[in-house]
């Protein structure tokens, strides 16, 4: 009598461990970090990094047509053409419009980029979407002492933060990253001085190439039309 107690006390027990793993099991969580690794959150093992499957020769409908949805919608942001040229050019591996702040975006965020960690490397970066084009427009014109129409806004914004990449010869961002990673929350007073100039001359760095990409489309007569619907089927 005491063993088949003691059998149903543990075949009790291993049942209930089983139905906790079972409830953990669908906590499973998974990120693509690009187009080969995914990214996995296990439960009790934690993040995984894991490489896709070997590549097929087709696509998957549903897969494509997700992404030509995705294209219209950034087309109303920008020209698509011109932020894959560039994206491709300076290794920019995810381009997004996730806010900085769990998902939505601070007070007068306009953009921003941060370093991917996908198999490829390169940056990641996000739009605000939701922005008063007139408005941000007329700021950054009294700021920057240079016109910029609404429909370019996103433009601009796209690369500018191309123009804190290392290929766009923006040293001082990255110094300015390990420096403010390396430093921590105790700084001296010198020290966020040294910082908060190192970062202006980035910004300022960002600002010209953003600047100088913008007059090259317009001298090459590429006006982003918002109306345009790209990547429709006929």
């Amino acid at each position: 009598m005491f063993s088949g107690l003691y059998f149903f006390i543990i075949g009790f027990l291993v049942g209930i461990g089983f139905i906790y793993l079972m409830v953990r099991m669908k906590r499973i969580k998974v990120d693509r970090l690009d187009e080969r690794v995914l990214l996995l959150k296990l439960p009790f093992l934690g993040t995984v990094e894991a490489e896709g499957l070997g590549e097929y020769r087709g696509f998957f409908v549903k897969s494509v047509l997700e992404k030509l949805e995705k294209m219209k919608f950034f087309h109303k942001l920008m020209d698509v053409d011109t932020m894959l040229y560039y994206a491709n050019d300076y290794n920019i591996n995810y381009i997004g419009i996730e806010g900085d702040m769990h998902g939505a975006w601070g007070n007068g965020r306009l953009a921003y980029s941060t370093l991917s960690k996908g198999y490829s490397g390169g940056y990641n970066v996000y739009l605000n979407p939701d922005l008063d084009r007139e408005s941000v427009c007329r700021r950054l014109n009294e700021e920057l002492g240079v016109k910029i129409e609404p429909r370019e806004l996103h433009t601009f914004l796209f690369f500018h933060e191309i123009g804190h990449t290392k290929k766009a010869g923006n040293e001082c961002y990255l110094t300015a990253m390990v420096n403010h990673s390396l430093s921590g929350g105790r700084r001296s007073v010198r020290r966020r001085r040294a910082l908060n100039a190192l970062h202006a001359r980035a910004e300022k760095f960002a600002d010209n190439f953003a600047i100088q990409e913008l007059l090259k489309l317009r001298r090459k007569g590429l006006h982003h039309d918002t109306g345009y619907e790209c990547c429709t089927a006929h």
